[in-house]
């Protein structure tokens, strides 16, 4: 019997080690963690991610606020520009934290602010804690997210801005191809090039037709320019003249910090009814006797100063007045090269710009330039001088003129020219801004 016995027992025993019907669950319950680990380490992940892209963005615009302001009180004189800087920058980043909200645990802000020339450059840098969720039964109770976001802007510094509007009858010609088109279909005439005297007035004409004259260009594109500087940082830091020229210079807007009130001044420019012709140089050097000597621009008593012309680009020696009709302008100075015939068409006199230059203020030019079309060469050999003879010299002289790169512009079409005017002002008035993360 108990041989049996012993028999039955080790044949239950070797059963037993055999069968392993319960290995699933054991295995299971060991890969169990793990597999929640993983699951809840990604979702947990892209919430922490969530989290740091919503504190860049704070952290960006606390640099953005902590950069505008210390530009402030720099321009305003304050010595102590930094330390407002950095204390604007910590506010405008607290304010971002929801008070309410337990999931993110945020330290204080590093805010670092600094000026290299005229670029005020701030960084932000922050450190928090994500609270987890899943990742908790792994004793994993929150995940870390650093960054630094930098913002730099260029100090928009106290500037007089002197615009000289060349209103000649030659700034009179059709804007564009599909201008001149419009002239010729709705008046017959092949002449694209109005005229505004008492004597001889096609500009009403061809402005009811619906064409758009090369001035009203120049015109629209400095009144959206001015717009937009009104709206910009620069705002406060900017003063405006406006003047216009043929023969003479007149300034129709004195220099002011109204900028609105010198939109009107601009929009109310036509082309001249007196005068005619179109003496740059002499313009120019009536200009540079009224300027003032610029300053360093860094506060409102020491304004830096800028002149941005306007024009064609063509000189030539005649005048109108109703007393006399047209004669020669006793102020013409003959300079090479010149087409020597009834106009005494030349190119702009880097000459003339010079002394302006020398007395300390930038020099920014565009030249709109002036078309010939094929009709005009038909119609007329003075055309074929100023193409020939003429327009070669004038981007040579245009570049002589300005203050060097990035303050002299060639623009032909309406596009051409807004985009170039647009670029001068946010030269002359230093409205730049960039942002690097």
């Amino acid at each position: 019997m108990l041989s049996k016995i012993l028999t039955v027992a080790r044949l239950r025993a070797c059963r037993f080690s055999e069968d392993s019907s319960g290995a699933v669950a054991i295995l299971f319950a060991i890969a169990l963690l793990p597999i929640l680990m993983a699951a809840g380490g990604a979702i947990d992940y892209a919430a922490s991610l969530r989290a740091k892209q919503s504190l860049d963005t704070m952290a960006d615009s606390a640099a953005l606020a902590a950069a505008e302001f210390a530009s402030q009180e720099y321009r305003n004189g304050n010595s102590n520009w930094n330390a407002a800087g950095v204390a604007a920058g910590q506010k405008a980043f607290n304010a971002g934290v929801a008070p309410g909200r337990t999931d993110i645990s945020v330290g204080a802000p590093t805010v670092a602010v600094s000026l290299s020339g005229q670029i005020m450059t701030a960084t932000v840098s922050y450190s928090a804690a994500v609270r987890t969720n899943l990742m908790r039964i792994a004793h994993i109770d929150t995940m870390n997210v650093t960054n630094s976001m930098t913002t730099s802007v260029t100090v928009a510094k106290y500037t007089d801005l002197h615009i000289v509007i060349d209103n000649s009858q030659s700034m009179g010609m059709a804007a564009s191809a599909a201008d001149e088109s419009i002239i010729q279909t709705a008046l017959g005439t092949t002449c694209f090039l109005g005229c505004h005297l008492p004597t001889w007035d096609t500009v009403a004409s061809y402005r009811a037709a619906g064409a758009t004259l090369r001035i009203d260009v120049i015109k629209n594109a400095v009144v959206q320019s001015l717009s937009g500087l009104s709206s910009s940082t620069a705002a406060g830091t900017i003063r405006v003249a406006v003047y216009t020229f043929n023969n003479t210079l007149t300034q129709v807007f004195p220099l002011s910090s109204n900028l609105t009130a010198a939109i009107g001044a601009v929009n109310s420019v036509d082309l001249s009814t007196d005068g005619g012709g179109t003496n740059i140089t002499y313009s120019l050097n009536s200009l540079n006797v009224i300027l003032p000597t610029p300053g360093s621009g860094m506060n409102a008593a020491s304004p830096k100063g800028a002149v941005l012309l306007f024009t064609d680009a063509v000189q030539d020696h005649e005048q109108w007045h109703a007393s006399s009709g047209w004669t020669n302008d006793p102020n013409w100075v003959p300079y090479y090269p010149s087409v020597y015939n009834q106009w005494d068409y030349q190119p702009i006199d880097p000459g003339g710009c010079a002394p302006i230059k020398n007395k300390g203020y930038s020099m920014l030019v565009l030249n709109a330039q002036y078309v010939i079309t094929s009709t005009d060469l038909a119609e007329q050999s003075r055309y074929g001088d100023i193409q020939n003879i003429v327009l070669p010299a004038v981007p040579a002289n245009i570049q002589a003129c300005s203050t060097g790169a990035g303050h002299f512009y060639s623009a032909n079409s309406p596009t051409q020219i807004t985009a170039a005017v647009t670029s001068m002002f946010a030269s002359a008035a230093n409205n730049l801004a960039r942002l690097t993360h």
